[in-house]
């Protein structure tokens, strides 16, 4: 998928936008995003896996938010629960009409729930 983005941003955009994205409107604003990314940026992309999981977690000093929505692809919903198994201090939270890019999609609910998070975890420690 990656060598054939690097020929075409468009197919990329067209492909994935329905992937990435679930509302209409999320959808059409993921693509023209997309198609404005120079094809130098999907070499770096291609490259990222080998950064997942390398690593050993240690306890965490910090709250973790860990989120996804309730559209995304499954293996994705798979991860958050794996995650929240592996850190149960942590909070998760599946966005209802949404898709990967959450933010997108149900911006006014991931804001709240940012806020929530914040508010819960940093703020009341100042």
């Amino acid at each position: 998928m990656m060598l054939k983005a690097i020929f075409s941003v468009r197919w990329f955009a067209r492909s994935n936008r329905k992937i990435f994205a679930y509302t209409a409107q999320a959808q059409e604003d993921f693509y023209k995003m997309n198609i404005e990314f120079p094809k130098k940026s999907f070499m770096y992309l291609a490259g990222l896996n080998k950064m997942v999981n390398v690593r050993k977690t240690a306890k965490r000093n910090y709250p973790l938010l860990i989120g996804c929505g309730r559209h995304d692809i499954p293996m994705e919903l798979a991860a958050v629960e794996m995650w929240k198994k592996r850190e149960p201090e942590c909070k998760t939270v599946i966005f209802e009409g949404a898709g990967h890019c959450v933010n997108m999609d149900v911006p006014d609910e991931f804001n709240k729930m940012l806020e929530s998070f914040f508010t819960e975890f940093w703020i009341k420690d100042l």
